[in-house]
């Protein structure tokens, strides 16, 4: 299905029955990663799998800045009048997420966000380089908004309101101490670490959330921990 969005038509898969839950790729990914988690997902929740604009099968060219994505989410949820759904959002996807909480604060009922760094301190150095070499000699746009872009700042981090997880693996590039930190400064949200997990290994293509995400969605009322 497509939905036209911001002058941009973006495709989405919708599967299932009951709470909606809105699952968020990363860059350099698109909403195919999430192929084996969507149908037992159904089971229970209205699963809305989206490409963001410029991936996968939604037309026009990445995003030259976050917000652009986060105003395509929200539109998106308008657009297709989503009541306070629940979300999964991944790596670049997961700031998309945290920073439309943080706009938008009573848009998500709840939210995990997954290998998500929120400022330039949470990248181990390897990854610098490796999004240097995408963004300097292959021109990716996706690696230059993710070295370039501004992120969220500790104040924002700390008017989001919404109940978080905030997951990374044991063998994440994105670090451990980053993701405690700002899960910290949350005053909802908690630390989930993935062990022996990569930074996309337990969510590209993977089973390794599907409880996770059932868990912790599954109570529709308010969390307090």
């Amino acid at each position: 299905m497509r939905v036209r969005v911001n002058g941009v038509d973006i495709y989405y898969q919708k599967l299932g029955h009951g709470q909606p839950l809105i699952l968020v790729h990363g860059h350099h990914f698109d909403s195919s990663m999430y192929d084996r988690v969507i149908v037992p997902l159904a089971a229970d929740y209205t699963v809305y799998a989206l490409d963001l604009r410029g991936h996968g099968m939604s037309g026009g060219e990445p995003a030259e800045h976050y917000q652009t994505e986060v105003s395509d989410l929200a539109a998106f949820i308008r657009k297709l009048h989503i009541k306070q759904p629940d979300c999964f959002a991944f790596g670049a996807g997961g700031l998309v997420a945290l920073t439309l909480a943080y706009q938008y604060p009573n848009i998500l009922h709840k939210l995990i966000v997954a290998g998500t760094f929120v400022n330039g301190a949470g990248i181990k150095p390897v990854h610098y380089l490796t999004e240097g070499i995408h963004r300097f000699v292959q021109g990716n746009r996706d690696s230059r908004v993710e070295l370039t872009e501004n992120y969220l700042s500790a104040e924002a981090l700390r008017q989001i309101q919404v109940p978080c997880l905030c997951v990374v693996g044991e063998k994440d590039w994105v670090k451990i101490e980053h993701v405690r930190w700002y899960s910290q400064l949350m005053p909802n949200a908690r630390l989930v670490i993935m062990p022996r997990q990569k930074h996309s290994s337990y969510v590209d293509h993977s089973l390794k959330t599907l409880d996770l995400m059932k868990d912790f969605f599954k109570d529709k009322g308010e969390v307090q921990w």
